[in-house]
């Protein structure tokens, strides 16, 4: 294989297996049921709290329909808690619950260990040069999002 088919390869795969890792390790420690796509609602919203629904469809890239179904769900699991702006009434802010927010710093150690042990072999040479290139592999999905 060429670089190039090596890149793509680890590319189209660790994506997947990321996601799949992610489930897994939350749905085991937390002893409940949550999509990726939950999780990362829920890192938007924790990240900033509250914030309004029109932020973290915008974050997420997806329509404020398909975050109101998925927020629909999350308060049912008890893990977001959606309120109109008390100055704004046609703003819905979301807010995590004691719950959510245990699932929030959850997800955010499973990302530090993901990332600590990704570069332990690393020199800070290596790490800074893999940090550029993911900058530019970033900037480039972002322009074709």
């Amino acid at each position: 294989m060429n670089e190039y088919e090596i890149i793509n390869t680890f590319l189209v795969d660790i994506w997947g297996r990321i996601n799949k890792i992610e489930e897994r390790s939350l749905t085991t420690a937390l002893g409940e049921d949550i999509s990726v796509t939950e999780i990362h609602i829920i890192e938007k919203i924790g990240d900033d709290e509250p914030k309004r629904m029109s932020q973290v469809s915008r974050a997420l890239g997806v329509t404020m329909a398909t975050l109101t179904v998925a927020c629909d769900k999350l308060e049912h699991k008890e893990l977001v808690n959606r309120e109109r702006d008390s100055k704004d009434k046609r703003v819905v802010n979301v807010s995590l619950t004691p719950r959510g927010r245990a699932v929030y710093e959850c997800h955010k150690k499973f990302h530090e260990r993901m990332v600590s042990a990704a570069l332990a072999d690393f020199t800070p040479e290596e790490i800074e040069i893999l940090a550029q290139s993911l900058l530019k592999l970033q900037k480039f999905l972002l322009s074709e999002a």
